[in-house]
């Protein structure tokens, strides 16, 4: 049985992780909370370097940044080739970076249909629509895939420091919008927050026989603040485009 000593309870000794999106936001806090608590090595990926390199100064020994577009498969498995030849495995992979795409702000307050239809076709176009999908769920997907191997790996490895019996796992950074009838945010993005939210559900019984666990995140966002009086909450950080 595990101690419920706060100071073990939220060890993680040894654990090396993956985490898109980790140079800001939710990304970057989940970096330096893993960094604070044992883990051996953090890997952050995303597009800026002056980003990342910032964010690994908080623990240059564990948290490691590394250059990368998720949404290119070819960066994804450079990514992979070059974290298996460095440790060989990881525990942990966080699917954690998004985009908003085409925003209700772009809308005028009550507009009328005809409002909305001319402001929509003139300010949001097909690839922007698309492309929220493409780094919100199609992103998420092929990451997840690109990082299996090395997952079935922290499976197959003992770990050091009393990690034995913790699965490998992937969390993917969903949202409370994607739960949300009324569109405060866009269309396309909480759409694809529901998407990837399914496919998380649909990855975690594909990979249940391997031992890799899936699970989303629904944190709040900056979107969502307008329903606070209905949901009691929301708030989040705007940079972090969950």
């Amino acid at each position: 049985m595990a101690s419920p000593d706060a100071a073990t309870l939220f060890r993680v000794p040894g654990l090396v992780a993956v985490i898109t999106g980790g140079a800001t936001g939710l990304g970057l806090m989940m970096a330096k909370a893993l960094a604070s608590n044992g883990a051996s090595s953090v890997y952050i990926i995303g597009r800026r370097l002056d980003r990342l390199s910032a964010a690994a100064s908080f623990s240059p020994s564990v948290i490691k940044p590394i250059v990368g577009d998720v949404t290119s498969k070819a960066s994804l498995a450079s990514i992979a080739q070059r974290i298996a030849s460095e440790v060989g495995h990881i525990d942990l992979l966080v699917c954690n970076s998004g985009v908003g795409g085409p925003a209700m702000s772009d809308i005028p307050k009550d507009a009328s249909l005809k409002q909305f239809r001319d402001a929509v076709w003139e300010k949001w176009s097909m690839e922007d629509f698309a492309g929220t999908y493409a780094t919100n769920i199609s992103a998420v997907f092929f990451t997840a895939v690109a990082f299996l191997e090395l997952l079935d790996a922290g499976n197959k490895r003992e770990r050091e420091g009393g990690m034995r019996g913790v699965a490998s796992q992937i969390v993917i950074t969903g949202s409370i919008a994607a739960y949300i009838r009324v569109v405060v945010s866009g269309f396309a993005y909480v759409s694809s927050k529901a998407g990837v939210t399914q496919m998380a559900k649909a990855l975690s019984t594909f990979l249940a026989p391997h031992g890799i666990r899936v699970n989303t995140l629904a944190p709040g966002c900056e979107y969502c603040v307008p329903l606070g009086k209905v949901f009691d909450g929301g708030g989040g950080d705007a940079d972090a485009r969950i």
